[in-house]
């Protein structure tokens, strides 16, 4: 294979002290080059760099254009072809809501209540608007709710560390308390950090509600607000989820605090197509399933009720002897089935949405 003619000439300004020493090689669609510092040069030859920006935002970027083109590359302290690899990987790799089918209202929300003030807090301030310090997601169970989470995270580049109930509940006086502490300085020494808490209910129920002799259970809710208080200023935010929001005590709700309520409803159109097609990737299937048809007769049905249908369907194909999921027994399963979420359960759901605080 004929050698590739480097895109930079030697010599080539990136800025007032650092010049291109040498084109080292050309590896994973990459020109790689010394620069006159001593450092290295990754020059991204077969992206755009509107492609890849985001997902280069952790390193030190730059864009370089030369004979009309533009081309994004990062800066590092050494050349390593297994890096250089990761980053390929992590380039190709679809992350954060490009994950996400559908569901375009909510993504649309989280994106301007929660990822840009914290991707861009000087201009919210600047209009005095505050930053989100704590949100809840609520919803039916099987919607997705720790999903969305991961790919807020991802959005944000932000590191994730989920807190359960289970993990820091103890028959010691004081330990749930110092395990929940302990939780939030390891969030803390990570920053920028999602601290999740899936099922927050069972961390903070209403106190109201405990028995008089519940004294540890007062003092996790007490812990937690102490830490919910100054999570914004050690760059922490913190999602609770929760199909049952009218169970958590009303002081976490509290402006300033897990004020900002996101309502993550049922997939949507769009959604449970691309839930179809999730559940019978690994599974032999008919090249012509219709899944637009699949998605109209699921309208209501939740992530956990298609995965139900596909499950069941797979058995069907497994007691007639079929080498593969056909249509006819998708929809037989379907009409089987009924929805997990009733018009109560959602009525329910936008009874709390109401009572959202602006």
């Amino acid at each position: 294979m004929p050698a590739t003619k480097p895109i930079l000439p030697n010599k080539y300004q990136l800025d007032t002290d650092t010049y291109t020493f040498r084109r080292l090689e050309r590896a994973f669609f990459t020109d790689i080059y010394e620069l006159s510092n001593g450092q290295i040069l990754y020059l991204f030859v077969n992206y755009l760099p509107e492609d890849i920006e985001e997902k280069l935002k952790k390193f030190h970027t730059i864009k370089v254009r030369i004979h009309n083109n533009e081309y994004m590359g990062i800066i590092c302290p050494q050349y390593s072809l297994e890096d250089l690899s990761n980053i390929i990987d992590g380039l190709n790799r679809t992350r954060g809501f490009q994950c996400v089918a559908g569901m375009e209202n909510l993504k649309r929300l989280l994106q301007r209540d929660v990822i840009q003030p914290l991707l861009n807090p000087e201009k919210y301030k600047k209009f005095k608007l505050t930053l989100p310090n704590g949100i809840l997601l609520y919803g039916p169970p099987g919607c997705g709710k720790t999903y969305i989470v991961r790919k807020v995270a991802e959005e944000l580049n932000f590191y994730f560390l989920e807190l359960k109930h289970s993990d820091v509940s103890s028959p010691y006086i004081h330990e749930s308390a110092t395990k929940i502490a302990s939780v939030f300085e390891k969030a803390k020494i990570q920053a920028p950090s999602i601290v999740f808490i899936d099922e927050i209910e069972g961390l903070v129920p209403k106190r109201e509600n405990l028995e008089s002799t519940a004294h540890y259970k007062q003092e996790e809710v007490n812990e937690f607000l102490k830490q919910l208080n100054d999570a914004g200023k050690n760059n922490i935010l913190i999602v609770g989820a929760t199909n049952r929001p009218e169970l958590i005590d009303s002081a976490i709700l509290r402006s300033g605090r897990m004020d900002k309520r996101i309502f993550v409803p049922p997939p949507d159109s769009d959604a449970r197509k691309e839930l179809f097609r999730i559940y019978l990737t690994e599974r032999p299937h008919a090249e012509d399933i219709d899944y637009n048809r699949l998605s109209k007769m699921t309208d209501g049905f939740v992530c956990s009720d298609i995965e139900l249908i596909v499950t069941e369907a797979s058995r069907t194909a497994i007691d007639e002897n079929k080498t593969l999921i056909d249509q006819r027994m998708l929809e037989r399963e379907i009409l089987k089935s009924v929805p997990s979420l009733s018009k109560e359960d959602l009525a329910k759901y936008h009874r709390f949405t109401e009572l959202e605080r602006y």
